[in-house]
C-alpha cells in the first residue's frame, strides 16, 4: 500500500488550515470556496487511486467508496453555491461534516494484514463522528427560523474544524505508514 495517496485523501480534512494562510497570503482574493473545492478535488484523487489500489488487495475496499462520494458531493457543491448566489452555504457545512463518517468507512476498507492497525482509527473517527453529526443536525435547525441553537455549539464547531478534523486527517496518514 502506497502512502501517497493517503496523504491526498487526508487533503480535505485540513481545510480551515488551509484557508487561513491562503486567505491572508492573497488579502482575500482568494476565498475559503475556493481552497475547499480544491482541497476536496485532492481527496477525491488520493481515495480513488487507494482505492483502485485496494481492489486487488481487501475484499472490503468498496467501504471507502462513501468517502470518495463525499468527497465528489463537497466539491460540486461549493462549486455550486460559488456561481449560483441563491442557494444556502448550508450544503457546504453538512458534507464538511459527513467526512469523519465516511473516513470510518474508508478505515474499514484498509487490507485484512492491516486489521489490527485501523482498529484505533475506526474508533476516533467514529467518535468524531458522533459530534460531527450533532453539528450537522443543528445545521439543518439553523435554517428553520425561531429555531433555538444552543450555545455551546459554536464551541464544538470551532473545536471540530480546528483540532478534530486535522486529527482525522493525520489518522489517515499515520495509518498508511503503520501499513506500508
Amino acid at each position: 500500500m502506497k502512502l501517497a495517496p493517503l496523504i491526498a485523501a487526508s487533503a480535505v480534512f485540513f481545510f480551515l488550515w488551509a484557508v487561513m494562510p491562503v486567505t491572508l497570503a492573497s488579502h482575500g482574493s482568494i476565498g475559503s470556496g475556493s481552497v475547499i473545492i480544491l482541497l476536496s478535488l485532492v481527496s477525491l484523487a488520493g481515495s480513488v487511486q487507494f482505492l483502485r489500489a485496494m481492489r486487488h488487495e481487501s475484499p472490503r475496499w468498496f467501504w471507502g467508496i462513501p468517502f470518495a462520494a463525499v468527497c465528489t458531493a463537497l466539491a460540486l457543491w461549493t462549486g455550486i453555491t460559488r456561481w449560483v448566489v441563491t442557494v444556502p452555504d448550508i450544503g457546504n457545512h453538512v458534507f464538511l461534516f459527513l467526512l469523519p463518517p465516511a473516513a470510518a468507512l474508508f478505515f474499514y476498507s484498509f487490507p485484512d494484514d492491516c486489521r489490527n492497525g485501523v482498529r484505533m482509527p475506526i474508533a476516533v473517527s467514529a467518535l468524531v463522528s458522533v459530534l460531527s453529526l450533532i453539528l450537522a443536525a443543528n445545521a439543518f435547525c439553523a435554517l428553520v427560523p425561531g429555531t433555538p441553537v444552543p450555545g455551546f455549539m459554536a464551541v464544538a464547531a470551532v473545536l471540530y474544524t480546528l483540532l478534530l478534523m486535522p486529527l482525522v486527517g493525520l489518522l489517515f496518514i499515520v495509518t498508511g505508514a503503520a501499513c506500508k
